[in-house]
Parts: structure tokens; sequence; C-alpha cells
């Protein structure tokens, strides 16, 4: 009986054993991480000191992405302020704390001395360079900044197509670096008819004039595209608008073209 009890044991053992439970097939984690950015940059041709690139915003689809160095601008910008031609130009605009403000392709230091010293309602920046957008708003918190892609061209073709159309009745435009826009004097008037208050003025100037265009087109051809408009040619670009020339200078050391709009 024994034996008989200890052969049913056996028979019986691997029933008692615990069945081995099949494992899960584990897939691997998938990170979740977002696909890169592809990011190109177009080569431009040296200048003196190459400047930074920004990151690229929500909103701005671009597949090649070319950020120009511009930063030789807010150096000018800030000597002109202490010498004397930047307040001229800023008067030129006949401001007051109402006003609404248009600054296309300024300098930080511009921001910085026309709110300094001219309080307004409103101030808008537009600029093709994100780099110099991000230093105006990290200054100036108040400004509203829009890119210009494609410089002062925009997609359609207008100067200011980057800035929403809620954002018009402007009182003065300070046109801060024409021969960087690379557009004509009548595609920048015809653009700015459409945003410009009545009475608005048009405010075009480029610190130490042409003596400075000059150098600054040999050391940075990537960014000076045009040549500042002459007396002729603003007057060809007002014929058949509501734009009226107030005052012109052009000097080796001084650009000013004030326009009105009618």
């Amino acid at each position: 009986m024994a034996s008989a009890s200890a052969s049913l044991s056996l028979a019986f053992s691997p029933l008692l054993l615990p069945t081995p439970r099949p494992r899960p097939y584990s897939r691997p984690i998938n990170p979740g991480f977002p696909t890169p950015l592809r990011l190109s940059l177009a080569c431009s041709p040296p200048s003196r000191r190459a400047g930074p690139v920004a990151a690229v915003p929500d909103g701005v689809a671009v597949a090649d992405v070319v950020e120009k160095d511009w930063s030789f601008l807010d150096a000018a910008a800030a000597a002109a302020a202490a010498g004397g031609s930047l307040p001229r130009a800023l008067a030129a605009g006949a401001l007051s704390p109402a006003s609404r403000v248009l600054a296309v392709t300024p300098a930080p230091s511009f921001v910085d001395a026309l709110l300094s010293g001219h309080p307004c309602e409103l101030l808008v920046a537009a600029h093709e360079s994100l780099y110099v957008l991000a230093g105006i708003k990290e200054g100036h918190d108040e400004v509203r900044c829009f890119h210009l892609e494609g410089g002062g061209g925009g997609r359609g073709g207008g100067v200011v197509e980057g800035v929403p159309e809620r954002f018009d009745a402007f009182d003065a435009v300070f046109v801060c670096y024409f021969p960087g826009m690379g557009v004509s004097a009548a595609a920048l008037l015809k653009s700015l008819a459409k945003r410009c208050s009545k009475g608005g003025r048009v405010v075009i100037f480029l610190d130490q004039g042409r003596q400075s265009l000059e150098q600054h087109r040999r050391e940075h051809p990537e960014v000076v595209t045009a040549d500042l408009p002459t007396r002729p040619s603003l007057e060809k670009a007002t014929a058949g608008s509501k734009f009226e020339i107030l005052e012109f200078v052009d000097e080796p050391t001084l650009y000013l073209a004030v326009l009105q709009f009618q």
C-alpha cells in the first residue's frame, strides 16, 4: 500500500506544481520626442561679426530660416541718439501721448530713445530679425512685436503684411532702415496707406546718411539690398497717392524724408 501511494504521488506531482505564466510581451517605451525641427541656415557673405540665431517661434512656418546680422545698426542708432540726428527724426513724427506708432526695422536703441522721450499710446515694432524683436520685447514688454517674413517684401508683396490688420490708424510710421527692406518707395507707401490715420506721418531716415550707407553696403551686403530713395523717386512714388512730401534732407551725414498722409 505504501508503494502504491508513493507511485501515485509521483504520478500526480507535476500537477501540483504551479503552472508557469507566460511572460507578457514588453513593447519598447516610446519616449514621445517630437519630430526634430529641420533648420538650415542659408549661407550669407561673411560679415565682421556673426549675428546669433534666434529660435523659431510657433506660427513661423518656414523651412529655411535666415537670420542676418543687424547688430551694427544698434550701435549706429545709439551713436545717433547721442549725436543729435535721432532726436530730429523723432521730432519729425510729431508724436503725442495719444499717438499710435509703427516702427519698421527698428534697432533696440531706437525703441529705447522713442519710449524714453516720447511716450505713446501704442508702439508696434515690425522686423525680419527674430533676434532683434526678442531684444526689443525683453527691454520693453509693452511693445507689440511682429515678424516681417522675407524682410519688408512680405509674402503678398505688402510691406507690413506681418502686422495684424487690427493694428491700424497709425499716427506715425518710422522706417528705420529702408535699404534693408528690399522694396521700392512706391510699394512702401502703397502698403502704409492702408494703415495710416488722416494726417499721419511717414518718416524715412538713416543716421549718418549716405556716408554710413556705403560703409554698410561694403561690410554687410547681405542686409543692404536697396538704395535710399531720391527726391525724384519719392515724388514719382507719391504721384496719384494721398501722401505729400513735407521735408526732404539728403546729405552725406543725414538722410530724412517726411511724408504726410492726407
